[in-house]
């Protein structure tokens, strides 16, 4: 049998090792890591919220007997623990065990959408890298671990993304659907993520859209409409509730965004952060700024940190945050790539852990260096449709960028990890045709 027939079973057989592989990590580590204290802080408010939601049916972080209803956090992650929690209770299993088998679960989804997203535009084998790299990313490995909403907020963007980009490339109308219900999941698990979906139907529209027929156009319109109208009536549904039945006094999203905006606003805020609470003895004071009231107090904040050294205060937005956002040392949490403090990890007791810790450690900023140098690829002239990596460049630019605008932690850009994998797979991949091309060239001159 010709090697070209063989070749969809054998990637098929790499595939299924692959998800083996990243399904049996993740449990392995899951099984010997110890977590100091991992019901804490935004652990503890998402647990709060999903017994508060079980207990009374309303969503509170407090831990008093009929909490009053606040908006401070999302809803999406709560919701999925609440019924996580209530399922446990019907398989009568330990409910944070098997909170942590279905982020597993979860885990190994991504990694599964990720090589189905590979595989419409990244030709043979190189479709089988990207999930190759999430199976062992210990990023993902060790988030899975916490009650935290990085993996199942990774999990609805990767999907969401998948059937964004069956439905531009195929006939089923359905798919702008599931991409719309998709992106509205993800809001609610991130709001970082809200204004991902119409973005991507502007782009959509002025793009290939603009191709097409009157009448086919009129089509990919309502597509688009279909794509984004979900999202409003999440977004208005949310809204409402909150005006409805939330009291003043509550904490609330905006004062968490303003708490993120004042954050993002020292550069020395993550280190003096660790400091005070891993080496108390230092006594180091965390950044307080004056702005803790209002958004004009932060503006008039912005204003003076401006006038003070506007050069300094520039290079912090537009440079030192975007790398601190993809950095690899966790900063606000107990560093490298854990967020609670751990006595022991997998990675601490195992080779073949440590392997593919160090293989990932040794190239992560290879990795994000070619993910960037594969944006030439992208603007370049070329006969390859580049509509799929323009759709994941687009996603990884604009959730860094509001990352950037309000708080910058390596810790949020793990959700991330599968479509900066995607976009480094692209580069790598394109700069091969590049070179061959160029070889082929030179033989025919030779020639």
């Amino acid at each position: 049998m010709p090697l070209v027939k063989q070749a969809p079973s054998i990637r098929l057989f790499f595939i299924v090792i692959i998800v083996t592989g990243g399904a049996i990590l993740r449990l392995a580590y899951n099984s010997n890591t110890m977590i100091d204290q991992p019901i804490r802080v935004d652990a503890a408010n998402n647990l709060n919220y999903a017994n508060n939601l079980l207990a009374y049916g309303t969503f509170s972080k407090d831990q008093t007997p009929h909490p009053a209803p606040d908006s401070y956090g999302a809803p999406g992650y709560p919701l999925f623990l609440a019924a996580v929690i209530k399922l446990s209770e019907v398989l009568s299993v330990d409910s944070y065990k098997f909170i942590l088998f279905c982020q597993v679960l979860l885990g190994v989804g991504t990694l599964l959408i990720c090589y189905l997203l590979a595989k419409t535009f990244l030709p043979g084998f190189w479709a089988l890298l990207p999930p190759g790299l999430v199976a062992i990313s210990p990023h993902l490995v060790s988030t899975g671990s916490y009650v935290l909403t990085e993996t199942l907020f990774g999990f609805t963007l990767i999907l969401a993304l998948y059937f964004l980009v069956r439905a531009v490339t195929g006939t089923r109308a359905m798919d702008w659907f599931y991409s719309g219900v998709f992106f509205s999941l993800a809001y609610l698990v991130n709001p970082v993520s809200l204004f991902l979906a119409p973005l991507f139907a502007v782009f959509l529209v002025f793009t290939a859209g603009g191709k097409s027929p009157d009448d086919d156009k009129r089509k990919y319109v309502r597509n688009i409409a279909v794509l984004v109208v979900p999202l409003v009536i999440v977004v208005a549904s949310w809204s409402l509730r909150s005006a409805i039945s939330v009291p003043l006094d509550p904490p609330t999203a905006t004062s968490r965004l303003l708490t993120n905006l004042i954050i993002g606003l020292y550069p020395e805020y993550h280190e003096k952060w660790r400091a005070s609470i891993l080496q108390p003895d230092k006594q180091e004071v965390v950044p307080v700024s004056r702005a803790d009231n209002s958004y004009a107090d932060f503006f008039n904040e912005l204003g003076a940190n401006i006038g003070q050294d506007p050069m300094q205060l520039l290079a912090w937005y537009s440079v030192h945050k975007p790398v601190l956002l993809w950095d690899w040392d966790i900063l606000y949490g107990f560093g490298d790539i854990y967020i609670y403090p751990v006595d022991f990890s997998l990675y601490h007791i195992s080779i073949p852990a440590i392997i593919t810790y160090s293989i990932m450690r040794s190239t992560h900023y290879w990795i994000l260096l070619g993910a960037v140098v594969g944006l030439g690829f992208l603007l370049a002239k070329s006969k390859e449709s580049r509509l799929v990596p323009a759709l994941l460049y687009i996603s990884l630019i604009y959730i860094s960028l509001v990352y950037v605008v309000f708080q910058s932690e390596p810790r949020y850009s793990i959700p991330l990890r599968a479509e900066l994998y995607l976009c480094f797979t692209y580069f790598l991949w394109r700069t091969c045709a590049l070179i061959d091309r160029i070889r082929q060239r030179s033989k025919s001159d030779a020639g």
